[in-house]
């Protein structure tokens, strides 16, 4: 019932939905459940969409991108961020399909997209394959890879000590020290970095987090959390590898993971030893690739 009240069951209905959408869950509509919120109630035909300052952000955008990607058209993951990437995908779309290369997707575009698209298999099967084909090339090292490390603030012991590690691994690395994670992912663009890797202390279970949207999870940042996550458990018991969809995982252009712990006190004793297992578990994804 609709009564102006924020009781228990509007709480619980927020938590589902905090839950539904790979954010955290807390029962709260702060800044990212609202925007969230606002995102969900958009539908592909609902609007116009095409490239503008900020970005458009939307569920009608992620399915957008769903279809460019169905149809050979990528622009990096689904993360209903309607960027750069994505207008230049939806031109290349029109001018093959004899429409108008404005870059707007109005009415027109979408029925030419469902049409196609209903031809041809799924989006995710098509991500997976090119970001198989972008680590296709096996190294015992992190020789030629560009990593950025990121931390909101008070954690430099800890990722200094696992820049050495990567450094020691041949990878070129770049540190970043901010509040903001939105920042964090625009170094990571920027920097054109292979991978993204953020450390935060956080309330809560231990996680590594990789990015999750409606249809789209990371196969390398799932597979690599994993990886971490599990060696990880002697040092922090019950951690876990979770899809997320949090700012710094959806904004950068590959494959992000954020490790949240916790307990500080064992954060800063054994720091060293997980410096050791991320870096041993990138290397070991460079080395085998993709599973």
């Amino acid at each position: 019932m609709v009564d102006g009240t924020f009781g228990e069951s509007t709480k619980s209905a927020l938590e589902r939905f905090q839950a539904q959408r790979a954010i955290d869950v807390d029962g709260i509509c702060g800044p990212q459940t609202w925007s969230q919120l606002v995102e969900a109630g958009h539908r592909l035909g609902s609007r116009l969409l095409y490239l503008q300052v900020p970005a458009l952000r939307g569920d009608d955008v992620a399915e957008l991108q769903r279809l460019l990607t169905t149809l050979g058209f990528p622009m990096g993951h689904i993360d209903g961020i309607h960027g750069e990437l994505t207008a230049s995908a939806m031109v290349d779309f029109q001018l093959n399909a004899g429409l108008v290369p404005d870059g707007v997707c109005g009415s027109v575009t979408i029925d030419v997209l469902h049409r196609v698209a209903n031809r041809f298999g799924g989006s995710a099967d098509i991500t997976r394959l090119r970001e198989q084909h972008k680590f296709s090339i096996s190294s015992h090292r992190l020789n030629g890879y560009k990593i950025l490390l990121a931390e909101p603030g008070g954690l430099d012991a800890i990722v200094a000590s696992l820049r050495r590690n990567l450094t020691d691994a041949g990878a070129e690395v770049l540190t970043a020290h901010h509040p903001d994670w939105s920042n964090h992912a625009r170094q990571a663009n920027s920097f054109g970095a292979d991978f993204c890797i953020g450390v935060e202390i956080r309330e809560g279970i231990p996680s590594i987090c990789h990015f999750l949207g409606d249809h789209f999870e990371s196969p390398t940042g799932k597979q690599i959390g994993r990886a971490i996550s599990s060696n990880l458990q002697e040092l922090f018991p019950g951690i876990t590898s979770t899809g997320m969809r949090l700012p710094l995982l959806r904004e950068t252009q590959m494959p992000a993971l954020l490790c949240r712990v916790s307990d500080v006190n064992a954060l800063v004793r054994s720091h060293h030893i997980m410096a050791k297992i991320i870096t041993h578990a990138l290397r070991d994804f460079v080395q085998k690739g993709l599973e």
